[in-house]
């Protein structure tokens, strides 16, 4: 089986590494700050039609981990903003119809298309994208839907772990973690009391594979723990392996943010049989391991 991950950010590096070790996977995408690490990264702009023409797309499974607007992102004409993104995602979309791409798997936001939750929420309940980054989402799954393409649609929760350049600090358990050991301020823009879904890299990869394994296709699938967790619980864990206190200043936040999501992961269970190995407990053990040997350096 040939796997071709699309974007060399945070994502698509890690589930290079560990697909790598199942499939032929190659690694598409313009430089970043994770390309030194990739001898044989491919570069092109998948948003490019002459240049993804050139690209042999037969039979392989393409994951798109570029992610071109930030969670953060607004914009005064949002319909404009949204409108262009479609436009890139239609170019990519017909470059792998007319390379004949297997399969399409696409990484929607688990984390913010629902909107708020109170209970685990499953892939055919409504959903209520909040700011622009989650309307995009939603937009860009119908465009999927209605391509014509083999696709998948994964809403994915809150991943974390894995390798991560020093310079790209995101996700709040790292930075959580960074901010104990530095004996800095953290900066938070929701109430310690919102909840959200967290599960390891390697669970994604696994996920990944028994999806891919199974053939399944044409399906939307939630992809987390199951399991929400306060930030208030995030943060006592976390001083709690870092034996550190951390110092939180409350700002406000520019655009909407989700105050509890928990996915509801039984469709992935039912479908490949995997379910998530790694606890956050241990998760968060190896993440200050990581960050701990990377401090020093």
């Amino acid at each position: 089986m040939r796997v071709i991950i699309l974007g060399c950010g945070y994502l698509g590096y890690n589930l290079y590494e560990l697909l790598k070790e199942r499939y032929s996977t190659e690694l598409w995408g313009i430089e970043s700050p994770y390309s030194f690490l990739v001898r044989e990264q491919v570069m092109v702009d998948a948003f490019d039609p002459v240049a993804m023409a050139k690209q042999d797309l037969s039979d392989a499974i393409v994951i798109d981990a570029i992610g071109l607007i930030p969670n953060s992102a607004k914009a005064d004409n949002e319909e404009e903003a949204i409108g262009k993104l479609m436009d890139s995602y239609q170019k990519l979309i017909d470059a792998l119809k007319h390379g004949n791409a297997h399969r399409f798997i696409y990484f929607s936001s688990g984390g913010t298309i629902y909107g708020n939750t109170t209970h685990p929420i499953k892939e055919e309940d409504p959903i209520d994208p909040m700011s622009l980054y989650a309307r995009s989402k939603a937009r860009a799954e119908q465009l999927i839907r209605d391509s014509g393409l083999s696709y998948l649609i994964l809403r994915l929760s809150n991943p974390y772990g894995g390798y991560q350049v020093a310079e790209k600090k995101q996700g709040v358990i790292p930075i959580l973690i960074r901010k104990a050991l530095c004996h800095e301020v953290f900066e938070m823009f929701v109430e310690t009391s919102s909840v959200r879904d967290y599960f390891y890299i390697t669970d994604l990869s696994r996920a990944i594979t028994g999806l891919i394994d199974a053939d399944v296709s044409d399906e939307t699938i939630n992809i987390g723990s199951g399991t929400g967790t306060s930030l208030r619980e995030l943060i006592s864990l976390i001083e709690e392996e870092t034996g550190e206190a951390i110092r939180i200043s409350l700002k406000n936040s520019d655009v909407p943010v989700v105050q509890s999501i928990v996915l509801d992961i039984s469709k992935l269970k039912n479908i490949t049989g995997v379910l998530p190995k790694v606890s956050l407990r241990e998760g968060i053990h190896l993440e200050t391991e990581r960050i701990r040997k990377e401090l020093k350096q």
